[in-house]
């Protein structure tokens, strides 16, 4: 059979065709599932819904943001929170309510509109003020998560990790635990600087440490 692109010979062509024909494959480690003929596929995850109580708009955009990254560290494809955002609207599921997780059922339905074998949603609450120190006032955040994993193949929750907290000023050992499952750095934040960078690093703290122990555990980095 001959392939024939424009200014091509048959051959040159046929080698191009083969060459489109063969997957790109993710560099790294990766979670994979198998077909019926035994082909595997990377597996995919999607970091939608979360619901938030309190918290500057960018700030909530940080934690989309930081649970793709964890899924993403422990091996998996993740669909954009543009994307699983714009899906969960078009489907017309229930508003996502602080409190109100969405039901098995309403998971597993987003995931499979999209082709996801996992949910990795929760909730997040900040609660952040000034205090006064010796030098002055100081903004600290505490952000508060409840985190989860849905896997759709056995509609269960599969993790689940309550009231983890993360304050902007923990000591080192602490974020340097959750640092070890993010891509990028912590957001740096000054004593008596803006809320925002301080609820973004509270709530990468908590997020790193909620989701470590499953990243860990499922991964081979």
């Amino acid at each position: 059979m001959k392939f024939l692109l424009r200014n091509s010979t048959p051959l040159t062509a046929y080698l191009a065709a083969c060459a489109l024909a063969v997957p790109i494959l993710a560099i790294g480690h990766s979670s994979q599932v198998s077909d019926n003929r035994g082909n595997n596929h990377r597996d995919v995850v999607v970091a939608y819904p979360w619901a938030f109580q309190e918290g500057e708009r960018t700030a909530r955009e940080t934690v989309l943001t930081t649970v793709g990254e964890i899924g993403q560290k422990a091996g998996f494809e993740v669909i954009s929170s543009n994307d699983a955002s714009i899906a969960w609207e078009s489907k017309n599921y229930p508003a996502i309510r602080y409190r109100h997780m969405p039901t098995k059922a309403t998971l597993t339905a987003f995931a499979r509109s999209i082709h996801a074998s996992k949910v990795l949603y929760g909730s997040v609450s900040w609660h952040t003020r000034s205090i006064w120190v010796t030098m002055g006032p100081k903004t600290i955040s505490t952000a508060t998560v409840n985190a989860y994993v849905f896997d759709v193949a056995s509609n269960k929750i599969v993790y689940r990790k309550q009231g983890v907290t993360g304050r902007s000023d923990e000591r080192e050992s602490i974020y340097k635990v959750a640092a070890d499952v993010l891509v990028t750095p912590l957001v740096s934040a000054v004593s008596g600087g803006p809320a925002t960078p301080r609820e973004q690093r509270a709530v990468q703290i908590a997020l790193g440490t909620a989701y470590r122990p499953w990243v860990r555990t499922i991964s081979r980095y």
